[in-house]
């Protein structure tokens, strides 16, 4: 089997196991097994075969046994863990994966465990500390860069150690305790493990595992540990939902956290910054394809206004030029900038695109470095930063900002390197004199509670987890996490966190804010059934709908805010949309006849009454509001097409010629200079007929098969405007002839 084949297999026995299929799954992997020929895998699975055999006797049997749903639930879990190990074995032999070569090494040296890799860091970081306490003319700077290096190299080569350790040990479990114990480790180090156990689990699911993951985020004191902990706890919650659900010690596990207020607030807040991730391709196409190019049309203009000479000489004088905002407003540009300022301070992900194309510089060729915690003191950086103190307040900055996630950050320090050094101290230096503005941001950093900072550590990391498996070269080796929304509400263990109105609130007006309606639906209905009574939920469980296409149930939605509410303007509207969509204009026509009794004269309504009397075939009804709107609005042509069509249909075929003429004068359509030609055709103006009809082609882009489909159409109208039904062909052969068919 090939690989794509191993992997489709195992799928399909997943889906299978989810829906309770057994006896389905037995004979698929069966068929797996045998591949391997390994007596071990083949005992298991005849063996749980049997006890599946076994349960189902004793149920017709009669035999009640309260223990069965557990038996069943461990039943299934055993299934999971077997189709794992019998996938993983096969891949290991047919995959050229990173992963799988990277175990084949492993295999082929046991000496390099999990512990042995421990002890590596455990010695590099020791004699590094060591190092540190050496005054400055003992301390060797080079000596002190190769000391960091090696804790750079063991910590990279450990997290390739438990990302690809499976199946585990009992020493295996045991030495990821070890290194992920409180205090064990520097920060630093331990973020990297978390990461390292969280890819780990993302190839294959192992309930104690997860434990130490759990365990990691409620014994840790250190912020970074923990938010970083608990992304990966909840990303982890989602993937593997119906695993989690047949574990009745890990259930107990999460139970007992939520009734943490922390844990819960938490889990609410990565909620919402898993939902911002969404936002972040459709950032990146408006950035690439609405601001970028604005920002290439705009920019000669911003430079003509720059005097060349302080361009050149002095580029402290640039203070900010009036013209400049002019432009940018002229443009529109001002606006889609502001946009993106509010997104970034909602806490979007507005830079992926931006440092997306500065992710090839060798530090990003070790997985480890892309979840790896911002230092200044990496040694990668080692060239950017070469002026001592002078460099301290550029550090900080850099180190304290919230807008760029760690590896960005590690991207933007790197891509200076490509900066001449001149140029690059004068930059740098010019932090030294923000000190005090750098000095203020500090405080408030410092001020901050630790919900808030929280709040940062996560939003950042998630970020760093984005690009990882969306832009980094090891992104193949994973089903990308962020392929589809990582809904918590549908983690059935997890929705009493999202329970209370507040917070449904908040995530379902979100939702709706973002156009997720679907979802924001799904929140919407959870409220109402605490609140029957909420006409304001009913308008957005109708708005939903309607905007995903559902029109009858949004009708019945709108319907009920109604009686609720029945002077609501908004809702009368919808409702009056809805029955028109549903082709139903007599409906509709009451609605908005009500609507124009509490709104006189407004163009809106006026326009879509006469569209219902149109619907209905009352032509001269329909007429006298589309000359009441033009009448209202004269300098409009909003009326014109409408009053021209209407009196074509009632015979007045002066009026619509007239009508038409200002049209075309106007911004006309290809339908609209086939429309004309009707009128000259009832007119018997043939030839004029023929140059219109000619010219609703050519505007189409010389599309005959449309123009023909919606001539076919009209064909009737023609006819009750008394255009002989022979001639109709005879005219169109003519109009052939004359484009040259």
């Amino acid at each position: 089997m090939t690989t794509k084949e191993i992997i489709s297999s195992q799928n399909k026995i997943y889906d299978l196991l989810a829906n309770r299929q057994i006896k389905e799954v037995f004979g698929l992997l069966s068929e797996l097994t045998a591949l391997l020929q390994n007596w071990t895998f083949y005992d298991k699975l005849n063996e749980l075969e049997t006890s599946y055999k076994y349960m189902i006797r004793y149920m017709f049997e009669g035999i009640e046994d309260p223990a069965r749903p557990q038996i069943y639930n461990g039943l299934i879990s055993s299934i999971f863990n077997l189709t794992d190990r019998v996938t993983e074995a096969l891949l290991e032999k047919e995959s050229t994966s990173f992963y799988y070569s990277k175990k084949r090494y492993y295999q082929l040296h046991p000496e390099m465990t999990i512990q042995q890799q421990l002890d590596t860091l455990d010695t590099a970081i020791n004699n590094l500390s060591l190092n540190n306490l050496l005054s400055d003319i003992e301390n060797n700077s080079q000596t002190q860069t190769e000391l960091r290096r090696q804790v750079e190299l063991a910590g990279e080569e450990l997290v390739t150690r438990i990302w690809s350790n499976y199946p585990a040990t009992e020493w295996d479990y045991s030495a990821l305790h070890e290194g992920l114990t409180p205090e064990r480790f520097p920060a630093e180090t331990t973020s990297l493990l978390i990461s390292a156990l969280t890819l780990n689990l993302l190839h294959r699911f192992d309930e104690q595992k997860f434990t130490i993951l759990l365990d990691t985020y409620e014994q840790s004191e250190n912020e970074e540990v923990r938010q970083r902990a608990l992304c990966g706890i909840l990303i982890l919650m989602y993937i593997y939902r119906t695993r989690i659900t047949l574990s009745p010690y890990l259930l107990a596990r999460i139970e007992s956290n939520k009734e943490d207020d922390r844990f819960c607030k938490d889990t609410r807040t990565i909620f919402l910054q898993l939902i911002k991730s969404r936002e972040t391709e459709r950032i990146s196409r408006k950035f690439t394809e609405e601001l970028l190019p604005e920002m290439m049309k705009i920019s000669p203009s911003i430079y003509q206004k720059m005097k060349q000479d302080e361009l050149m000489n002095d580029m402290n004088a640039l203070d900010k030029n009036p013209e400049w905002q002019e432009i940018l407003e002229q443009s529109g540009l001002a606006d889609k900038l502001k946009e993106l300022n509010d997104l970034q301070l909602e806490g979007a992900d507005v830079f992926m695109s931006t440092f997306s194309g500065l992710k090839s510089f060798p530090f990003f060729r070790e997985a480890a470095n892309w979840f790896r915690p911002f230092n200044t003191d990496h040694t990668s950086l080692k060239s950017v930063f070469t002026q001592g103190d002078k460099d301290n307040n550029f550090k900080k900055l850099i180190g304290m900002s919230h807008f760029l996630c760690n590896s960005d950050k590690y991207s933007f320090c790197l891509s200076l390197v490509q900066v001449p050094e001149a140029q690059r101290g004068l930059m740098t230096s010019q932090f030294n004199a923000e000190g005090i503005e750098i000095q203020n941001i500090e405080k408030e950093r410092l001020s901050m509670n630790s919900g808030e900072t929280g709040k940062n550590i996560s939003n950042q990391y998630l970020q760093d987890l984005y690009r990882f498996f969306k832009i980094s070269p090891f992104r193949s080796e994973f089903s990308d996490p962020f392929a589809t929304h990582i809904n918590l509400f549908q983690v059935p263990f997890l929705q009493s966190i999202f329970s209370d109105d507040t917070t449904l609130r908040l995530i379902g007006e979100f939702y709706f804010r973002k156009e997720y309606y679907p979802d924001a639906l799904v929140m919407f209905n959870t409220l109402l059934k605490q609140h029957h009574s909420d006409s304001e939920l009913y308008q957005k469980i109708g708005y939903c709908l309607q905007m995903s296409g559902e029109y009858e149930k949004a009708l019945d939605a709108y319907l009920k805010a109604e009686m609720i509410h029945p002077e609501s303007l908004w809702t009368l509207r919808r409702i009056a949309s809805c029955y028109r969509t549903l082709k139903n204009p007599e409906a509709a026509l009451e609605y908005y006849l009500k609507i124009e009794q509490m709104k006189p004269d407004n163009l809106s309504i006026e326009m879509n009454i006469g569209h219902c009397y149109l619907e209905q075939g009352n032509y001269d009804a329909a007429l006298k509001h589309y000359f009441k709107v033009d009448y209202l609005d004269p300098q409009s042509s909003k009326a014109w097409r409408a009053i021209a069509w209407c009196s074509f249909l009632t015979g007045k075929q002066d009026q619509a010629q007239r009508y038409y003429e200002k049209i075309l004068n106007e911004k006309p359509s290809a339908i609209d200079y086939m429309n004309a030609g009707h009128i000259e055709f009832a007119l018997k103006n043939l030839n004029k007929t023929v140059e219109l009809y000619r010219e609703s082609i050519e505007y189409d882009k010389g599309n005959i098969k449309t123009f023909l489909r919606n001539f076919e159409q009209d064909t009737k109208y023609l006819i009750q405007a008394g255009v002989p039904n022979e001639d109709i062909p005879i005219l169109i052969d003519q109009l052939m002839y004359t484009i040259g068919r």
